[in-house]
């Protein structure tokens, strides 16, 4: 009985490591564009100031604009966070962290790239009259 419990554990803790894994892929391939869209913020900052001209930005835009240094850092440091819970000892501590980071990254994703393409629809718009 003691071998197929610890059998059972061994298989348990296992499937745990493969769960954490799981998670920390999904945040790091999240992360790219999440990375690349903190990065191009400056080139929107530039398709706004010369295609809106002086209409005022959307208050998300223009806080996305503001923000962007901590916006590059938050998207490095997700993924750097999900590499260092890979390596904690406390495996359901690092799985629930884990979900933590790819419901953050899904969120700033979200974010970033709806600030961006909000005044894009307004350049359409524009263009069409």
């Amino acid at each position: 009985m003691n071998d197929s419990t610890t059998s059972f554990e061994a298989q348990l803790f296992s499937i745990g490591r493969a769960v954490r894994f799981g998670f920390a892929a999904m945040v790091f391939g999240l992360s790219y564009p999440n990375i690349r869209c903190a990065f191009g913020i400056n080139h929107f900052r530039q398709i706004f100031v010369d295609m809106l001209g002086a209409k005022p930005l959307p208050s998300a835009t223009a806080l996305v604009l503001q923000i962007q240094p901590f916006l590059i850092g938050l998207s490095i440091l997700i993924p750097l966070l999900a590499l260092a819970f890979l390596f904690v000892p406390r495996l359901a501590y690092s799985i629930y962290a884990s979900g933590v980071l790819v419901l953050l990254v899904f969120v700033q994703l979200f974010f970033t790239w709806h600030a961006l393409t909000i005044p894009l629809f307004t350049i359409i718009e524009g263009m069409q009259q």
